[in-house]
């Protein structure tokens, strides 16, 4: 009988376990201009250490190879663990004393299954353009 009991159990548990799909985590996705030729590059830090950050700069089309042309900063954000942070975004010159522009403030939520929400576009400097850029979550 404990046998079956536990038997049952195990039955159980596995079918329970194999109806529940688990999502890959989501990323979010900035795409931000940029121009790394003035000193100025985006900068992220979190509240809460939530995410592991990756950035990478795509020149814009120069066909007459002129130096000094922006571009576009691709910062990519990814789930490590569940909780709430705010992010911000700062386009800065990133040694000390270096100068500050746009700031952006972003209020997220990952869940236990590594799910983003964005809870809201917390705040932004006065240097910051009008529209708070909203990022690509997948």
């Amino acid at each position: 009988m404990k046998k079956l009991f536990i038997m049952a159990l195990a039955a159980i548990l596995i079918m329970s376990a194999c109806g529940k799909e688990k999502l890959p985590p989501q990323t979010m996705t900035f795409t931000l201009e940029s121009n790394p030729t003035t000193g100025f590059s985006w900068q992220v830090t979190q509240s809460e250490e939530l995410f592991e950050v990756k950035s990478e700069f795509i020149p814009a089309e120069n066909e007459e190879n002129l130096v000094g042309v922006g571009g576009t900063e691709l910062i990519v954000l990814t789930p490590l663990k569940a909780g709430k942070t705010e992010v911000t975004l700062t386009y800065a010159q990133p040694w000390e004393g270096g100068m500050e522009g746009q700031q952006i403030v972003y209020g997220i939520t990952v869940d236990n299954d590594m799910q983003v929400t964005l809870t809201d576009a917390v705040g932004y400097s006065q240097d910051a353009p009008a529209v708070t850029p909203m990022p690509e979550i997948k």
